[in-house]
Order: structure tokens, then sequence, then C-alpha cells
């Protein structure tokens, strides 16, 4: 079977399951925490136990369904599935340098454009050395200062390799 669709599957089970305990909220941070311990391969059993009850539930149907294969692509969904419902968008901010400033003028402007709730991520990276990459779900703007040189060093590659070629 489609493992996208299991997941999907077990995803809407876990979101209506969580709207019906009204426990959405922790178990949309289960699935990070456990969805995290999983990717590093870290304290596993350690964070079991600090799961909610119906996470812990849930997780029982999944091992006895023997569907655990598929509970990182289940707690992706999850979470998808939980910020579409809460209106809540996700976005990236990776800078040269820490601009805190940057970041909430950025969370601010969303806003105002009608974005309800943003789930901002911040990121340094000195290799773009000023400048920032800001990436609203898979829309990017890149404004850095290593992409605009990039950018010049192709235009005049380019404009050197058809000189060369006709002179």
């Amino acid at each position: 079977m489609n493992t996208g669709l299991i997941a999907s599957r077990y995803a809407n089970a876990l979101f209506l399951f969580a709207q019906e305990e009204k426990a959405e909220d922790r178990v949309y941070e289960d699935a990070a925490s456990l969805k995290a311990a999983m990717l590093a391969e870290s304290d596993v059993p350690g964070c079991i136990e600090r799961l909610s009850e119906p996470m812990q539930r849930f997780l029982a149907l999944v091992i006895r369904n023997k569907r655990v294969e598929y509970l990182p692509a289940i707690l992706h969904n999850y979470r998808v599935l939980y910020r579409k419902e809460k209106g809540i968008t996700r976005a990236w901010l990776t800078t040269a340098t820490e601009n805190p400033e940057l970041a909430g003028k950025l969370s601010l402007l969303m806003r105002a454009q009608g974005f309800t709730e943003v789930d901002f991520k911040t990121e340094v990276n000195p290799d773009l050395i000023g400048g920032f990459i800001v990436q609203v779900e898979d829309k990017r703007l890149d404004a850095s200062i290593a992409r605009q040189l990039q950018t010049i060093r192709k235009e005049w590659e380019e404009k050197n390799r058809k000189t060369r070629k006709n002179g």
C-alpha cells in the first residue's frame, strides 16, 4: 500500500481523536518531540514516557497494527493538518548574523498581509555574508549577498564566454 496514503489516514485519525479528546495542542507538541527524538535516534523510550495519554494510546494502535515504520510521516502529516486547521503559517528566516528585529518586522508584515499566525523559525548562516533568505511555506526570497555575488559571477562568466566566442 502507498506510504503517503497510510501516513495520511493515520494522521487524520490522530487529528480527529485528538480533537475528540480536546488534546490537539498537546498532541501537536508530542508529535514534534517524538519525531525529533526518532530522527536524532536519542532517548525515544524516555520521550514516549513523557507523551500525553492520547498520544500514548495512538502509539499503541500504531504498534499493534505494525505501522511503526510510517510513524515519522504520520507525525509530520498530523502537524501539517494541525497548522492548517489552526491557520498557522510556517516561515523560515536565515540571516548572516543574529537579527531578531528583522524576524519581528517580517512577522508583523506577514500578519498585515492576512496571515493569522506565523510559526517563525530563525537560523544564522554566516555563509550568506549579508542580507537574508525568507521562506514562507513553499515560497522563497533569497536576498543574500552570497546569492547576489553568485548571480553577478554567472552573468560575468556568460559575457566572457560570448566575448571569447565572438573575438
